[in-house]
């Protein structure tokens, strides 16, 4: 068996109103949204999709905590843009703060990072000439 492509990222969410929110404010179109019944109550679960990237927000009843930026897990997700100051100026006009950058990364990109709703960073990023 060998892997095709992505088919999603799974970002499990606090708020699933708030982070469905927040990727729409960049792009991202609503797709599927399911309310799974479960013994412990009911599990939310909305797909956006933008430029064949599928996102997968879930929000689980029974959690509590949001994740601490130092435990396991996704860390961020990047985008690669065309333009970065124009992603920048973009961004900012959203009214998200940058968390990072923009600077020069050693692997050579240019990037910048903003932060989502459960504490997800999100990276926009553009190669530098070799």
């Amino acid at each position: 068996m060998m892997i095709k492509s992505l088919a999603h990222i799974g970002l499990r969410t606090q708020n699933i109103a708030a982070s469905r929110d927040f990727y729409q404010s960049l792009g991202f179109e609503p797709q599927r949204h399911l309310e799974i019944a479960e013994p412990r109550g009911t599990i939310l679960v909305q797909f956006l999709q933008q430029q064949g990237i599928m996102l997968e927000l879930y929000q689980l009843p029974w959690q509590t905590n949001a994740r601490l930026t130092e435990d396991s897990g996704i860390d961020h997700l990047a985008w690669q843009v065309d333009d970065l100051a124009s992603a920048e100026n973009w961004v900012k006009t959203l009214g998200y703060p940058l968390v990072e950058g923009p600077c020069d990364h050693p692997a050579g990109s240019r990037y910048f990072m903003i932060a989502g709703p459960d504490g997800e960073r999100v990276e926009f990023l553009h190669p530098l000439p070799r």
